[in-house]
């Protein structure tokens, strides 16, 4: 999905390395034009004419960044369908079979505008597709975008974490990446705030220690599931789960974050609302939203 603007170019690298990986690979660069979409009460014909002058008035850019991508070595073309950019999502990706949907996004601080109500957002919690975020922090990096080599899968323990890890896996294993688990507990100082009572400062240590060591064990039973790519876990301490998860995909030198989907099937984990909305906005990669294994 594109809105013409620079942003799409996020996505380049990443797409251009998934149609290396994964032979066959078509991809298809949709655009919105609201037009009319609005002013029902118009005459059609007076309708079909201002949607036709919209649509050839944005064709020409799109036209440019299918060819940017074809110069990658990407076997792509272009669609342009009048309608919201959320209906335009759903419409486009049943009528040609899509197997992923790829969304470049510019996270904007100075603008109160939370992923919950978002298009990135709806397709994440509604579609059944797979959904790939890959915003600006990713940076130079996108002309330069490899390949896949490192997938980081956060755990968060909740329910439908088996189906989370497959997914992760069966990513991992299509890319021919190593898989990382990583658990995030969140930070507790016990020296600031229990400073003056010996007593319950040694008792937070010990209720910290099994905390560590229980989330250790517990993560090291998922990476044993795992069996088709090399995997490692680790259990850090952050302020937010957010903060944690895309400090070490910075640290690890992350290609892509692999993240259970929004509110599907009513599952709710600490990996949705704002953790997932920060990951999103701060991820130093491409973030890969999922409803259960990835089949492809």
């Amino acid at each position: 999905m594109t809105d013409l603007t620079d942003t799409t170019r996020f996505a380049f690298g990443p797409v251009a390395a998934l149609s290396r990986l994964l032979p066959g690979v078509r991809v298809q660069l949709a655009h919105a034009v609201v037009g009319t979409t609005d002013q029902y009460f118009l005459d059609p014909s007076l309708r079909a004419a201002i949607d036709g002058k919209a649509v050839a008035k944005v064709q020409q850019r799109l036209d440019a960044l299918v060819a940017e991508l074809r110069a990658l070595g990407v076997d792509a073309s272009g669609a342009i369908e009048v309608g919201s950019p959320y209906n335009v999502v759903f419409q486009l990706a049943e009528h040609f079979g899509a197997d992923l949907i790829v969304v470049p996004t510019r996270h904007q601080h100075s603008v109160v505008r939370r992923i919950s109500h978002s298009v990135t957002a709806r397709a994440i919690r509604a579609h059944a597709l797979p959904v790939m975020t890959v915003s600006q922090h990713l940076g130079a990096r996108s002309g330069d975008f490899g390949t896949f080599r490192t997938v980081l899968h956060p755990v968060d323990f909740g329910a439908g974490q088996v189906a989370a890890t497959r997914a992760a896996e069966d990513f991992a294993a299509s890319t021919g990446a190593t898989l990382r688990a990583v658990h995030i507990l969140r930070r507790f100082d016990v020296d600031s705030m229990l400073d003056d009572d010996e007593a319950a400062r040694a008792a937070a240590l010990a209720g910290l220690e099994w905390a560590q060591t229980t989330a250790e064990e517990r993560l090291a039973d998922v990476v044993l599931q795992i069996k088709r790519v090399r995997a490692a876990s680790l259990v850090l301490q952050a302020e937010t789960a957010g903060e944690g998860i895309v400090q070490y995909a910075r640290e690890i030198g992350a290609d892509c974050i692999v993240l259970p989907a929004l509110g599907r099937d009513k599952v709710r984990t600490q990996l949705m609302g704002s953790t997932a909305e920060y990951v999103i906005g701060h991820a130093p990669c491409p973030v890969l939203f999922h409803d259960g294994a990835l089949d492809r």
